[in-house]
C-alpha cells in the first residue's frame, strides 16, 4: 500500500474542522482552581453496564462515554462545535477521503504495560469487523489495512467517506488489547484508569492506571460509577452526598440543581424524536405519518417536557450543526392534520412505545391528547429498557420514542435514513435520500456537503420519516466540592474524561 503524504487534507475536509496534527484539550474546566490529586469520586449514571468491552453495545451511548473514556481513552474525542481533537492519536488524515493515515502518539501502553501500537490498532479493528455489534459498521468500511511502522496505520475504504474519523471518537477508537483482559474478562484499555471490579447492575470501580502514557490528568485515585437508572433517585443520591456527580437529562432537576447550589455542565446534546415503522400499516403510508406530524404542537412539548429549556428539533441536522441552514419542518396545524386524515381515508389508530421516565410519559400523554383532538387514537405502550430495545431492533412497534445523542454529528445522524443502514430502525427507504447522503459522504468541500445534507433533510422531513420534537439539555450535575467540571455548552456530543475532575 502506498504511504500517503500527510497534511494535505486534515479534517477540515470532514466536518467544520478536520482532525488535527497537534494536541488539543477537548474540554475547558469551569473556574480556575488548582487541581488536587487523591481520593475517590463517585459518579451516578443512568445506565447499567454488564461489560466494558468496546466491541460491544454497553458503553456506546453518550452518558456512558465518561466511563469508557476513563478505561479506553479514544484515539479522537468530540470537542467544541463538532470538532474532533486527537487524544491517543496524533493525526488521522486523507488526501482523497479513501486512503487514510493514522499516526499514534509514541510509547502508548495498555494497563499491563504492553504496547498499544499499530499492530494493536489493526487487531482491534479486525476484531470489530468480525463482530455483530454496532461497531462493525464503521470497521467494515475498511477494505485494506496495513502497518507502516509502530505508530502508523494506513487504511483504505471501499468508498470515500468524509465522516470516517467520527468512528474513532467512539468505540472503534477505544482500542482494547487482544492479548490481555481485565478482572472481568474485557480487553485491557490504555486510558488514565483501569478496571478494578464490576458488580452487575450495581457499580463499576476503576483506579489510576500507572502505565498510562497519554496527556489526560488522572487526579482521583479511584472512581466508582454507580448504575442508577431511576432519574429522581439518582438526583437524590447527589443531593444526599452519596455520589458526587450524576448524569442528568431532566430539565426540572436541572432547575432544582440551580436552586440547590449544585454545579451544572450542560449542552443541548440530546434530541427527542419518535420513529415510525414505515414497513407496516398504518405508517407505510406517508399520509398517515404527515397527519401525525402536523397534529403535534412541538412548542407545547417544549414547555411540558423541557420547562422551556432547549430548542425545537427541526430535522436530522441539529441547530448546532455547521450544516444547519434553516427549518422546513411543518408548523402545528390541526386543520391540515384533519385534511390529511381525510385523504388517508380510514380511521388512524396506533401504539406509541416509550419508557416510564417522567419526561417521556409527559411527552406521550401530551401527544396522545393532541392527536385525539384531530381524531387520531393513540395508545401509550410503556416498556422497560430491555423490552424497548428488543422492540426497536425487531421493528416490533408502530411508533417508538427515540431519545438520542446521535444527531450531534450530522454525518452519523444521516446514516439513520439510509435504506441499508444498521441504524435505520424504522425501515425508511427513499433512493433519492440514500443517494444524497452517499454523495455528501464523498463531497470534498463543506459547502457541497451542506447542500447535499440539506436536500436530504428536506425530503426526510417532507415524508415524515421521523417525528422530531426537541433538542434537550443533558450533561452533568456535580457537588460544589468537585473541581474540573468542564464547560460543555458548545458541544454537540458530551464526551469528557473524569480524570480531569478532582476533589476540592
Amino acid at each position: 500500500m502506498k504511504r500517503k503524504t500527510l497534511g494535505t487534507v486534515v479534517l477540515a475536509v470532514t466536518m467544520a474542522t478536520a482532525l488535527v496534527a497537534c494536541s488539543a484539550d477537548p474540554g475547558t474546566s469551569q473556574g480556575d482552581e488548582s487541581a488536587v490529586s487523591g481520593g475517590t469520586i463517585r459518579v451516578g449514571l443512568d445506565i447499567e453496564v454488564s461489560s466494558v468491552d468496546p466491541i460491544g453495545n454497553d458503553i456506546g451511548q453518550q452518558s456512558s462515554l465518561v466511563l469508557a473514556n476513563a478505561i479506553y481513552e479514544p484515539l479522537l474525542m468530540d470537542g467544541p462545535r463538532g470538532e474532533l481533537v486527537p487524544v491517543l492519536a496524533e493525526s488521522l488524515e486523507s488526501d482523497d477521503l479513501i486512503d487514510w493515515t493514522l499516526i499514534l502518539r509514541p510509547d502508548l501502553t495498555f494497563s499491563d504495560g504492553t504496547a498499544l501500537d499499530a499492530a494493536a490498532v489493526i487487531a482491534h479493528i479486525e476484531r470489530a469487523q468480525n463482530s455483530e455489534s454496532a461497531v462493525a459498521q464503521g470497521a467494515q468500511e475498511i477494505i485494506e489495512i496495513a502497518e507502516v511502522d509502530e505508530t502508523t496505520v494506513e487504511m483504505t475504504l471501499a468508498e470515500a467517506n468524509a465522516t470516517f474519523p467520527r468512528y474513532f471518537a467512539r468505540n472503534l477508537g477505544m482500542i482494547g488489547s487482544t492479548t490481555a483482559t481485565d478482572p472481568e474478562g474485557s480487553p485491557l484499555g490504555a486510558g488514565p484508569y483501569r478496571l478494578v471490579s464490576l458488580s452487575a447492575g450495581s457499580s463499576l470501580t476503576v483506579e489510576r492506571n500507572p502505565e498510562y502514557a497519554g496527556n489526560t490528568p488522572a487526579y482521583a485515585d479511584e472512581i466508582v460509577f454507580q448504575f442508577l437508572p431511576d432519574t429522581d433517585s439518582r438526583y437524590q443520591t447527589l443531593a444526599a452526598g452519596t455520589v458526587d456527580v450524576v448524569w442528568i437529562e431532566t430539565p426540572s432537576l436541572m432547575t432544582q440543581a440551580e436552586t440547590d447550589g449544585l454545579q451544572l455542565a450542560l449542552a443541548n446534546a440530546t434530541t427527542a424524536t419518535a420513529i415510525f415503522n414505515t414497513e407496516q400499516a398504518p405508517f407505510n403510508d406517508p399520509l398517515a405519518r404527515r397527519a401525525v406530524q402536523t397534529a403535534i404542537d412541538r412548542d407545547a412539548l417544549l414547555q411540558v417536557t423541557n420547562q422551556g429549556q432547549g430548542a425545537l428539533s427541526h430535522g436530522p441536522i441539529s441547530s448546532q450543526s455547521e450544516y444547519q441552514t434553516g427549518s422546513t419542518y411543518p408548523e402545528f396545524d390541526p386543520d391540515a392534520a384533519r385534511a390529511l386524515l381525510e385523504q388517508y381515508g380510514q380511521p388512524l389508530a396506533f401504539a406509541y412505545t416509550t419508557d416510564a421516565q417522567p419526561e417521556a410519559m409527559a411527552r406521550a400523554t401530551a401527544i396522545q391528547q393532541m392527536l385525539g383532538d384531530v381524531g387520531i387514537e393513540m395508545e401509550i405502550d410503556v416498556a422497560d429498557a430491555a423490552t424497548w430495545a428488543s422492540k426497536l431492533f425487531a421493528k416490533d412497534f408502530h411508533v417508538i420514542e427515540f431519545v438520542t445523542s446521535g444527531y450531534g454529528d450530522t454525518g452519523s445522524a444521516m446514516t439513520m435514513f439510509e435504506a441499508d443502514s444498521f441504524s435505520n430502525f424504522g425501515g425508511y427507504a427513499n433512493a433519492e435520500v440514500s443517494a444524497l447522503i452517499d454523495q455528501a459522504r464523498s463531497a470534498t468541500t463543506p459547502q457541497e456537503r451542506s447542500d447535499l445534507y440539506n436536500a436530504a433533510s428536506e425530503l426526510i422531513v417532507a415524508e415524515a420519516a421521523v417525528l422530531f420534537f426537541t433538542e434537550s439539555p443533558s450533561g452533568f450535575i456535580a457537588s460544589p466540592k468537585i473541581g474540573g467540571l468542564p464547560d460543555v455548552s458548545d458541544r454537540n456530543v458530551i464526551s469528557v474524561s473524569p480524570g480531569e475532575w478532582w476533589i476540592k
